[in-house]
């Protein structure tokens, strides 16, 4: 593939791929056929994957900070696919007891009908995920015109808001305390705790809010996502070391699968200026542009951490500020009334996912 896009020659299909691989040690080691050919079809997703960034660039370069290049050689191990042919004793929809693939390389508890096993290398080993068709939930039932804000934060991890309840604090001190505690010592032993302490803790966050959603007939989740945010940030080396080291877009795709089970529609939308701005006064909240020259101008200020004050002296809680304002991006006009007003200005319930569950 690299040396035909070099040659500005016609990228060659999967068959052609397959053919001139097929007898390499590479293609050999897979062990199996299909595992192999999955493989080479991993390798033609990459590569449309950037001729679309890089017509994407060619229309707009303002949203690159660099031109996309094209993928290269694999260094180390990358993800394979075992299906119910490479499995011993494996057929489809037959539950088995033990997985183990017919090249040896590990053995995993099962016990349900599985569609297919992935395993991904990681800095500290492997990750063997075995993936079930899921059931036919049945559907929440919840009104589409309900829908909360969730602000993605650091102290406070998700700040929720809906006219529907009283404003949540997901607790976001721990996932710090996870960090601080494993970055001591860097080891494959100590991320591999990392990792699947906040895989755990991930899942509980995004259980509790979908649940929330559902229980208060909530149809639609606002989150604020900014592309890049991650990128040049100057926030101060303590708390740049923080964020960074947070993984909130894993968040997010728990938080979006879950609710699509369940029928709840998830939006995401930039969130410029949203924690500036103040809720209660409605005030414009402009998209950022670098290259503006124009001055922002807002009535309220942020007094500080944690701590928000309208024009009118109304004190709230700056994330659910921030929260609602985010919901003000999606739908500007019409939407918030005096019980938005209520919540928003109400205190603030802190949650622990771990051993919070449910609200009434």
């Amino acid at each position: 593939m690299r040396q035909a896009w070099f040659e500005q020659a016609r990228l060659p299909d999967i068959n052609i791929l397959v053919k001139e691989t097929q007898s390499l040690d590479c293609f050999k080691q897979l062990h199996n056929t299909k595992t192999a050919k999955q493989t080479v079809r991993q390798v033609l997703t990459d590569w449309s994957n950037f001729r679309k960034a890089l017509n994407a660039y060619k229309l707009d370069r303002s949203k690159f900070v660099k031109c996309p290049r094209p993928p290269h050689y694999k260094e180390k191990l990358a993800q394979v696919i075992f299906y119910a042919e490479t499995i011993k004793g494996g057929q489809s929809g037959k539950p088995l007891a033990f997985l183990t693939p017919t090249n040896n390389c590990f053995t995993i508890k099962s016990g349900k009908p599985y569609k297919q096993v992935v395993v991904t290398p990681k800095t500290f080993g492997f990750v063997i995920e075995v993936q079930y068709e899921q059931d036919k939930m049945p559907k929440a039932k919840t009104k589409k015109n309900n829908f909360c804000c969730v602000d993605i934060g650091l102290n406070n991890l998700c700040a929720i808001t809906s006219d529907q309840h009283s404003p949540i604090l997901i607790n976001g001190r721990i996932v710090k305390s996870f960090n601080q505690y494993y970055n001591k010592n860097k080891s494959q032993k100590t991320s591999r705790k990392r990792y699947f302490r906040l895989e755990n803790y991930f899942h509980n966050v995004s259980k509790l809010i979908v649940e929330n959603c559902a229980s208060h007939n909530i149809g639609k989740i606002i989150i604020g996502k900014n592309d890049g945010w991650k990128s040049g940030m100057k926030l101060g080396k303590k708390t740049n070391q923080n964020f960074q080291s947070v993984p909130f877009c894993n968040l997010m795709q728990k938080i979006q699968y879950k609710a699509e089970a369940l029928g709840i529609e998830v939006i995401f939308t930039e969130e410029s200026y949203t924690s500036q701005a103040s809720f209660l006064d409605r005030d414009i909240i402009p998209v950022y542009d670098k290259n503006s020259k124009t001055e922002k101008n807002f009535t309220g200020t942020r007094v500080k951490r944690g701590l928000y004050r309208s024009a009118s002296g109304i004190l709230l809680n700056a994330d659910c500020n921030g929260s609602a304002n985010i919901g003000r991006k999606v739908f500007p006009n019409g939407v918030f009334d005096a019980e938005w007003d209520r919540s928003v200005a109400a205190t603030p319930v802190a949650v622990n996912p771990l051993r919070q569950t449910c609200f009434a």
